[in-house]
């Protein structure tokens, strides 16, 4: 029971009665949702460094492929991000948009991924970083976002250099590139700390590789962090 306060005498009508609204038709949802897209939603350029190396084989490269097929599906037109897969090389960047033409660029770099050679994952992040740099858009959401088992082997740079690096960046910087970072592999299995500490050198956050973060990561993307 309701206790002796819900009453007229002290402002509850036990008879109100509220206006119910039915679901809005198809058509206004869509309306809505692309008012949101074209007038509230932040533009982003999100570079995604993609290991390909030997140590992602067996099921951490399907994992990465899977994860770049649910984003590249969720890029709205606004929406910018370029794929540089790396091993022992660096590859030049594979830009991608939310256009039909830009999304099936997206899924030919995911199938032609292999799992083979070094991981130069410390130069490939500073590469990711710097082509930011000189094609960062103003007014728009900048990030890095890493997709490894996290061990490196074969880079230039060390870590230290790197964190050196990515604070000149940061997200504290008036250029703001925060990274993100996502780790693929069972626990045990690689160094996560590797991981966080880039992350959290430049305003982003490292997430495990599974569907719930990733999920998560992925809308977070979407938005001004």
């Amino acid at each position: 029971m309701l206790g002796p306060k819900f009453s007229p005498e002290f402002g509850v009508d036990p008879n109100a009665s509220y206006d119910s609204y039915r679901p809005p038709q198809p058509e206004v949802v869509e309306a809505m949702l692309g008012a949101w897209e074209d007038v509230v939603k932040k533009p982003s350029l999100v570079v995604i460094v993609v290991d390909s190396s030997g140590s992602m084989e067996g099921n951490k490269l399907p994992a990465v492929q899977s994860t770049l097929q649910n984003y590249i599906s969720t890029l709205g037109p606004k929406d910018q991000i370029a794929l540089i897969d790396f091993d022992e090389q660096i590859r030049p960047p594979v830009q991608v948009d939310g256009t039909p033409a830009g999304q099936e660029r997206g899924i030919q770099f995911i199938n032609s991924l292999r799992a083979e050679g070094g991981t130069r994952l410390y130069d490939s992040a500073l590469y990711a970083r710097d082509w930011l740099r000189q094609n960062r858009r103003p007014d728009t959401i900048n990030a890095v976002l890493v997709l490894t088992d996290g061990d490196d082997s074969g880079s230039q740079i060390s870590l230290d250099r790197l964190g050196q690096e990515l604070q000149q960046s940061g997200f504290s910087t008036d250029e703001r590139i925060a990274f993100f970072t996502v780790g693929y592999g069972r626990e045990g299995e690689f160094n996560p700390s590797v991981l966080e500490q880039i992350a959290q050198l430049n305003g982003g956050y490292y997430a495990k590789g599974d569907p719930a973060t990733i999920a998560r990561l992925m809308a977070d993307l979407q938005l001004e962090f």
